[in-house]
């Protein structure tokens, strides 16, 4: 599989051999039939592949596990525009159904969360106490807390760029799912100390103290509230770097195309297929082609081996999927 996968804005290099794709292989399965009367044709394929991996990422979190879940679907009719004792041709038009569903796994460090939660609530004191005495304005506030997240959070949840690295060019064809975690733990970590400090500054105020008896109490009610600041950090902390990540989207592809088949003798054949389509229905542009060389064991028993490629560009709701899968072939079937 070659090509780029993207979500959000952040893409993934795609470029995954077959030796790597099978090692990461939890199931493939695939099945086709095909009808036939007269000039008139049917035909059917689904292909299931089911991929997953664990990889280690230092920091707040430990490790990560991905899923990938890829079914293709293939529907088409036919009509047989050449019929000669040794080849044929036909034309198609159907419709192809990808179905990608994507999942991403995080298992946090509760033990460096906490140390991390502690460091962050220490650093934020100060600001904090000064937001309450009005020593410094909103604005100064929030830009001091930014700073302490991006400090003492944001650059502990990925020390060495592991995650993101391993993401940019995963082993299986995958989403960087994971590629805004540290905006999302900026975000809900920011919105949780704005909501403390409302409550503090609204517990300070009722007091009705002034002066020095009034900063006082500030410093007093924020010492006494910082160990249950640093729970409610690393419980923030533990449920964003502990979850699972996952997306599932699907397309419908129309198209057209051509397939023929020529008989070296009544043993040995070749086949050839290609076919073109999306036209922005689903992708801007999908195609396929296969070439095969058959050979027929028996009258009902036929068995090929073959190469296969099939590409496209799908992008709808922050998704995207460039990718073109190719590779060898064999199939046995039964006629009757």
């Amino acid at each position: 599989m070659n090509g780029t996968i993207g979500v959000r804005g952040v893409d993934a290099n795609i470029d995954i051999p077959v030796n790597e794709a099978l090692q990461h292989l939890d199931m493939i399965f695939a099945l086709r039939a095909e009808a036939q009367k007269g000039p008139f044709g049917i035909y059917g394929e689904i292909i299931y592949i089911g991929l997953s991996d664990v990889a280690e990422v230092p920091g707040l979190i430990n490790n990560i596990h991905e899923q990938v879940d890829l079914t293709l679907v293939d529907t088409a009719l036919s009509w047989r525009l050449v019929n000669q004792p040794r080849w044929s041709l036909d034309f198609a038009a159907g419709t192809h159904y990808s179905n990608v569903y994507e999942r991403l796994t995080l298992n946090g460090d509760r033990a460096a969360i906490f140390q991390a939660s502690e460091q962050f609530v220490a650093n934020i004191g100060d600001d904090l106490v000064a937001r309450l005495n009005n020593d410094i304005s909103h604005s100064e506030f929030l830009a001091g807390l930014k700073g302490t997240i991006e400090a003492d959070i944001i650059s502990q949840i990925d020390k060495h760029d592991s995650l993101h690295r391993h993401e940019r060019n995963p082993r299986i064809p995958i989403a960087p799912l994971g590629g805004r975690i540290e905006e999302d733990v900026a975000r809900v970590v920011e919105d949780l100390m704005l909501a403390k400090e409302a409550a503090l500054r609204a517990r300070i105020d009722a007091l009705r103290l002034k002066g020095a008896a009034r900063r006082a109490a500030v410093q007093r009610i924020v010492s006494a509230a910082e160990a249950q600041i640093t729970g409610h950090v690393a419980a923030t902390l533990d449920e964003k770097l502990h979850q699972s990540i996952s997306r599932q989207d699907d397309w419908f592809d129309p198209y057209v195309g051509l397939r023929t088949r020529y008989n070296f003798n009544k043993t040995l054949y070749t086949a050839v297929r290609g076919e073109i389509g999306g036209f922005g229905v689903g992708a801007d542009l999908m195609w396929e082609v296969e070439g095969v060389l058959g050979i027929n064991l028996t009258r009902s028993i036929f068995s090929e081996i073959g190469y296969r490629a099939l590409g496209g560009n799908f992008e709808d709701k922050g998704f995207r999927f460039d990718v073109v899968m190719h590779g060898p072939q064999i199939t046995t079937g039964i006629t009757f």
